[in-house]
């Protein structure tokens, strides 16, 4: 498959378009709506609640937070996508889930729908397992997905094409291992099911699992980053695992496509100097929230680069269930 996305991708950071609705020069002047398309609760609506205080602080007028959850996120994606794009309708996209979500179904939205503002947060995924499980290891897992090919479910938050899913086809062409794929579409319900024992084993990203982790409730087996979690030394990760998966999930803001390029620049001054506000950062460390801003020109590339690598995944091995 030849990219879907990337004749499209100008329109995430540099469109031309100019609303006509909206002036910079007395932009903002009443309060703005963040999208967020996940529960209360979950890795998205942590880093936005944890950051809101301080844009709030940069930028001069209040931020309501709306969590519109529904199919892995595409229920609050499509209705940023389709927001007025006048500057007071502002979300999260989650990639790769975003974008891999038009792969294999019709989605209301396509890259193209969306202006980037700024990355805020990169979130490695990892497999997790209750502290009494037998799965010890990365190893025994996979072990055990070879020896029974489909027989062990592995829950994911999300649906069909989000990171997590992706990620768990990733181990299986890694591994020959074979896991059966259970999406739970949100993060509370697959914690209540992992710790409950419904399900053995599931697919978080780490800020999810870290606090269950430290009281002892949950075991990581392994991190999908290319290093050692600053918050998880102790864990390998895949890589020295001798599973060579990197995977994780991406957390930035965006604006409609269409919103005035100086109301977007507006906004990206006062993101950038929340994320670097001393307080915001020693609050999202307490909170769990692994920052990793990436702004202008370098959030385009970002963008670009993530379209591209789920063009090879999609042809290596497609989430079409």
């Amino acid at each position: 498959m030849t990219s879907r996305f990337l004749t499209t991708l100008t329109a995430l950071g540099l469109t031309a378009v100019t609303s006509l609705g909206a002036h910079a020069n007395d932009y903002p002047d009443h309060a703005l709506d963040v999208i967020v398309a996940f529960n209360p609760g979950g890795g998205t609506d942590v880093a936005a609640r944890t950051i809101e205080p301080y844009i709030e602080k940069y930028l001069g007028q209040d931020l309501v937070i709306l969590n519109k959850p529904g199919a892995g996120g595409e229920v609050g994606f499509s209705l940023l996508a389709n927001s007025k794009p006048d500057g007071y309708t502002m979300g999260f996209i989650n990639l790769p889930a975003m974008f891999s979500y038009s792969y294999e179904r019709e989605t209301a939205y396509s890259p193209a729908s969306f202006t980037g503002v700024a990355n805020l947060v990169y979130d490695p995924g990892v497999l997790v397992v209750r502290n009494d499980s037998e799965f010890k290891t990365l190893k025994d897992l996979v072990d055990y997905g070879i020896a029974n090919p489909g027989a062990m479910p592995i829950g994911t938050s999300g649906s069909v094409g989000s990171s997590e899913h992706i990620a768990i086809l990733g181990v299986q062409a890694a591994t020959g291992a074979t896991f059966n794929h259970v999406p739970f579409g949100a993060t509370a319900p697959l914690r209540t099911a992992l710790l409950g024992g419904h399900i053995q084993v599931a697919a978080f990203n780490l800020s999810e699992a870290e606090e269950y982790v430290k009281d002892g409730t949950m075991r990581l087996l392994g991190v999908m980053s290319e290093e050692r979690a600053e918050t998880a030394p102790e864990t390998p990760t895949f890589r020295e695992q001798g599973v060579d998966v990197i995977s994780g999930s991406s957390r930035g803001l965006a604006v409609p496509a269409g919103t005035d390029p100086e109301i977007v620049a507006v906004l990206a001054e006062a993101v950038k100097q929340a994320v670097n506000d001393p307080e915001y950062l020693a609050k999202a460390k307490a909170a769990g929230v692994p920052v990793r801003y990436i702004g202008g020109t370098e959030y385009d590339a970002f963008l670009a680069e993530v379209s591209k690598s789920l063009d090879v995944a999609w042809e290596k091995t497609p989430w079409t269930k």
